[in-house]
């Protein structure tokens, strides 16, 4: 981590610390880059707490992709999005 540069203390405006987040959860995050990060962000309160979320989210993400749907539901969903014609979808549907 580069001494010139920091954390603005604006949250989702500070490029450093969005690269910075984005580095520490790139991956397996391990517990240590992740707290070398909130070191960094320390005196950001803002960011460090979009850290944790950002933290949770991946922990949670990765602990529901452990768990398969049902056969029936895969099933449902693979028909579902075959019915799907993408030209017909405008981004006002989103």
């Amino acid at each position: 981590m580069s001494s010139d540069r920091h954390c603005l203390g604006v949250p989702n405006q500070c490029d450093y610390s969005r690269d910075l987040i984005a580095r520490a959860l790139d991956g397996q995050p391990t517990l240590e880059s992740i707290n070398r990060v909130q070191a960094e962000l320390a005196d950001c309160l803002p960011c460090v707490q979009i850290l944790d979320v950002e933290v949770r989210f991946k922990v949670a993400m990765s602990q529901a992709c452990r768990e398969s749907a049902p056969a029936a539901l895969q099933i449902r969903i693979t028909e579902t999005l075959q019915r799907v014609v993408l030209d017909d979808l405008d981004i006002q549907d989103f």
